[in-house]
């Protein structure tokens, strides 16, 4: 799969090489969360220890330990929305006999319309799907990671190190998330510095557990 960059901070390379680990308490942190590589692919939401995964300000004896998205069944809503927008030209050309005396266009004028809704569609999806891709939560043998997009042309990096991380818990509140095993995970920081949140993540208990862990057990 091709290299994917938001705007040069994360970076999806699936034909990096494994790099040699030549900091000794970086070995054993890996040791402690498991130091089996895992390859991140287009559609992955929950990853440990990555090998595929870089990004900008990365150090070079820093390793990426999580790769966090928000849970794939977050997606549901919309699909399920561009799904009903895909059929709605379909749906209205069945039943064309109703609204002839309404919308009595030419061919042409039936067909830009036409090809002009689907692109409004594919933007629609587009952008849905880059909002999920490029919300991304990294936690490496340093600190946190944050990317947050809020458009197309809108992002925001925010990051901490472990050692400021006080504490880690998370939020899995109805039968929704319970189900589906997400949540929102939230890291704690010292004094007036803002917190962390990992929104609506797969499997918060185990990611509470892995930075629990990395940090001294202080978690919740």
């Amino acid at each position: 799969m091709p290299n994917n960059n938001l705007e040069g901070e994360f970076i999806l390379n699936e034909d990096k090489p494994e790099e040699e680990i030549t900091n000794a308490e970086t070995a054993e942190d890996l040791s402690n969360l498991g130091n089996q590589k895992h390859k991140a692919n287009l559609f992955s939401n929950f990853v440990e220890n990555p090998e595929n995964v870089t990004f900008e300000t990365q150090d070079e004896d820093e390793i990426i330990i999580l790769l966090v998205r928000r849970d794939l069944i977050t997606n549901v809503p919309w699909i399920a929305a561009a799904i009903v927008l895909i059929f709605i030209p379909i749906l209205i050309s069945s039943f064309s006999s109703l609204f002839t005396p309404f919308f009595n266009f030419s061919i042409q004028t039936q067909l830009v319309g036409v090809l002009f809704y689907y692109l409004i569609v594919f933007g629609f999806i587009l952008i849905e799907f880059t909002l999920w891709y490029f919300n991304i939560g990294l936690v490496t043998n340093k600190r946190i990671v944050d990317f947050d997009v809020s458009g197309i042309l809108s992002k925001h990096v925010s990051e901490t190190r472990l050692n400021l991380i006080e504490d880690v818990s998370y939020i899995q509140v109805g039968s929704v998330r319970t189900i589906f095993n997400y949540g929102d995970v939230v890291m704690q920081t010292a004094g007036s510095l803002p917190n962390f949140e990992f929104d609506r993540a797969p499997e918060p208990a185990r990611i509470v557990r892995i930075i629990g862990d990395m940090i001294g057990g202080k978690k919740k």
